[in-house]
């Protein structure tokens, strides 16, 4: 079983092909929950982790949808014009999330500024910032480089975002799990951008500050 931490897929390697997501079903009718659970566990996600937001001028892009940590849950969401990326993950709570700190991001000792900003966080350091906050059990972050997407539009984000429902879970995740091959033995499993072919195996995360 995969278990990649903090793996944001990185901002200049988002497919161009991009798919929006709505609130409605592709096909009219919808996925029963069972179907939808189906759906998560290919990609290893938790079901309740799910989440999705709206942002005027970007859609979410389809390939970047995967696990996130353990089982939690990534997309990134593109502008249609000029291509400033809003990148938004959900992860379990863990001791020390509440730290002021841009989790995964390489600083180079740059420090952290942090603030309270409506219902949560507002963070920044070098070209990176984000938007925080817990909710039950779960740390929502909504990141984005500072030159691409102004603090108007990631904090927009930020508050728009929200635990998908069923419909947009059926529109969000793939219908069948990328990477798997028809062969008998189920394929190579899923297909993750982020990471590299030779080596270790650890997630590429080098261009920018990308959490």
């Amino acid at each position: 079983m995969r278990h990649i931490r903090q793996a944001l897929v990185p901002l200049l390697l988002l497919p161009l092909a991009l798919t929006a997501c709505g609130t409605e079903s592709g096909d009219g009718g919808g996925a029963d929950r069972a179907e939808l659970q189906r759906r998560a566990q290919a990609l290893e996600i938790q079901l309740d982790m799910v989440y999705v937001t709206e942002v005027k001028g970007f859609d979410v892009a389809e390939q970047s949808v995967n696990v996130y940590g353990d089982h939690g849950f990534q997309s990134a969401y593109v502008a249609a014009k000029g291509g400033g990326t809003i990148q938004l993950s959900v992860d379990e709570k863990r001791t020390g999330s509440d730290d002021c700190a841009i989790a995964g991001s390489t600083t180079n000792g740059e420090k952290v500024r942090c603030e309270r900003d409506g219902r949560g966080e507002y963070r920044v350091s070098g070209t990176a910032h984000e938007y925080v906050r817990n909710e039950e059990n779960r740390v929502i972050r909504l990141h984005a480089d500072r030159a691409s997407i102004d603090r108007d539009t990631l904090r927009a984000a930020a508050e728009a975002a929200h635990q998908a429902d069923d419909a947009e879970i059926d529109s969000l995740l793939p219908k069948s799990p990328r990477g798997m091959g028809d062969d008998e033995d189920g394929g190579a499993g899923v297909e993750r951008g982020d990471l590299p072919k030779t080596g270790d195996g650890a997630p590429n995360n080098e261009v920018g500050a990308s959490g």
